[in-house]
């Protein structure tokens, strides 16, 4: 994981810092998306891509597997009404229980999230996720 930084075409994912206080606004200012997803229930596949799905607000073709979640994750086109001009900054709760609870599915959802975040920045769009 790296530093994470806030810019057009940065992307990846990140260790969130232990204060996370001041991030939505930061996210705000420099245009971005800010979503929070709430992991700390989450113990098997169907969980995660479920909450991925209400905290995205996923369109109703959301298909429940992973090629979907793939497919969502490098078309945000129904989040351009939110502040996302510049990108998107996701807040992941609950990491560590998750990995504990379903680690093929963890590893799974990383993989994923490291293929958007390539997309994002050959689009010159930030996507920076925070565990």
């Amino acid at each position: 994981m790296n530093t994470c930084v806030f810019a057009a075409g940065s992307g990846g994912i990140y260790r969130a810092p232990a204060d996370v206080g001041s991030l939505p606004a930061a996210a705000r200012s420099g245009r971005l998306s800010w979503t929070v997803i709430d992991l700390r229930r989450v113990r098997g596949k169907r969980a995660l891509l479920n909450a991925f799905a209400r905290a995205l607000g996923f369109p109703g073709t959301f298909g429940g597997n992973w090629d979907a979640l793939a497919d969502c994750l490098q078309d945000l086109s129904w989040l351009q009404h939110r502040d996302s001009a510049g990108g998107w900054v996701m807040l992941m709760r609950g990491v560590p229980q998750l990995s504990a609870a379903a680690p093929a599915e963890f590893a799974t959802m990383l993989e994923i999230i490291e293929a958007a975040a390539a997309y994002w920045r050959l689009h010159r769009r930030a996507f920076v996720v925070l565990v």
